[in-house]
């Protein structure tokens, strides 16, 4: 791992985008044939807003020390959650769970929280670096518990009181190019834009 990437300034844009690698095929007939031929994996493209010369060097000398694709690095998601606690710091797994669960018990919510998590929002499981997304708003209980369906399907298992991070988890990632350039203009100001694709760890 190589560090993670500086929070300060905010992206001034963001692409992102869900892959899911699927083969498809039609018969003669006019059927579908399709199949999974590999994991699901998030990529984004990021824009920095313009920089002055010393911010810019310090974002580029970042990513210049990643080598290319070579390196790992983490990049924290730079936007809140919608979902009622996304402040919340104790949430736990409840329960364990296996690899291929979509279902996931967790606790440690305030108690009958409306809306506790959102369709879309982001969230990350303490023991690997895979980040998921949440499919349906889901309240919490009297006792502040949930189950939450998530997209893809866990990668890996989980152990009962697996520490979750429900608000702006770090995607762990590798830069899609071996190239990075920076652009300046005629007032000094500098701009930098760079490709990832999300790695499991």
């Amino acid at each position: 791992m190589s560090g993670a990437f500086p929070t300060n300034p905010l992206f001034r844009a963001l692409n992102f985008q869900d892959n899911r690698p699927t083969l498809l095929n039609q018969t003669l007939s006019g059927r579908k044939q399709v199949r999974q031929i590999g994991s699901q994996y998030f990529s984004f493209t990021a824009q920095m807003p313009p920089m002055q010369q010393e911010k810019a060097m310090e974002i580029f000398a970042f990513l210049q020390k990643q080598k290319g694709s070579f390196e790992d690095f983490t990049i924290q998601a730079p936007l809140d959650n919608l979902g009622a606690s996304k402040g919340e710091t104790d949430i736990l797994v409840n329960g364990s769970h296996t690899a291929a669960d979509a279902s996931i018990a967790l606790d440690g919510f305030t108690a009958s929280t409306t809306g506790a998590l959102k369709a879309g929002d982001l969230i990350k499981f303490a023991n690997h670096s895979k980040v998921y997304m949440v499919q349906s708003d889901i309240d919490s209980n009297s006792s502040g518990e949930l189950t939450v369906l998530i997209s893809p399907n866990l990668v890996a298992a989980l152990a009962d009181n697996e520490a979750v991070t429900v608000n702006k988890p770090s995607f762990t990632v590798y830069l899609e190019n071996n190239e990075i350039m920076y652009s300046t203009n005629a007032s000094g100001l500098y701009t930098i834009s760079f490709d990832v694709r999300e790695v499991i760890s």
